[in-house]
């Protein structure tokens, strides 16, 4: 009989199993083996942006997770264009991020040079048949919309339980840069709407973004 801990570890792997299967009903799923050789041979089986060869992965460049959202636009899923080699920590340290916010932030400590990186975001451009820039610009819309359905997820649900809104979920939503009119009017549930329309709830928004703007330009 398998002991507690290995019927535990057993059911999670299942678990992430079935989540990644039903992922990858919502996004194309193209990739063939050809293709897999294609862009290892591309790297020469090296980590596209360090160089490294030993435990290279790999690794989507938007994950998967980010689902039929990146779809919509055009990028991410189980590709050719989606896939390059990453050094393993590498790739578990990017994980579920919008890939540039996570450079801006850990490549110097994963030792990623400029040099690299825009080489390897030309790749991926290219293969999605944009420029650079264009494809950046989809990455960060594709972004944007995945945290404004999270955020308004959250909210929705809070409301629905009768709570009222919290001021940490606004401070959120103008941290991640949301519209939070236009969020609200397009995804929020009708007791969501109703409660932004509080004049409470309106002078909060207003109140929590002008600190920020303050706190900003200190």
């Amino acid at each position: 009989m398998l002991k507690p801990y290995f019927l535990k570890e057993l059911g999670a792997a299942m678990k992430s199993n079935y989540k990644r299967e039903q992922i990858l009903k919502e996004v194309p799923n193209s990739l063939s083996q050809n293709e897999v050789e294609l862009i290892l041979n591309h790297f020469k089986n090296e980590c596209a942006l360090t160089g490294k060869y030993h435990q290279v992965s790999l690794d989507h460049f938007i994950p998967l997770n980010w689902g039929s959202t990146a779809h919509k636009y055009a990028i991410g899923g189980n590709t050719y264009a989606n896939i390059i080699p990453l050094d393993r920590s590498i790739n578990s340290s990017k994980n579920a991020h919008n890939p540039f916010i996570w450079f801006e932030r850990y490549g110097e400590k994963h030792g990623i040079s400029i040099e690299r990186w825009h080489s390897a975001i030309q790749y991926i451009a290219e293969k999605h048949g944009m420029s650079v820039f264009e494809y950046k610009n989809r990455v960060y819309a594709c972004y944007s919309e995945i945290l404004a359905v999270r955020w308004i997820t959250h909210v929705n649900s809070r409301i629905e339980l009768g709570a009222s809104i919290h001021f940490v979920d606004i401070r959120n939503a103008l941290i991640m840069n949301l519209n939070i009119p236009v969020v609200v009017e397009t995804l929020g549930s009708i007791e969501t709407k109703n409660a932004f329309l509080d004049q409470q709830t309106i002078d909060l928004v207003n109140q929590l973004k002008a600190k920020l703007e303050k706190d900003t330009k200190d």
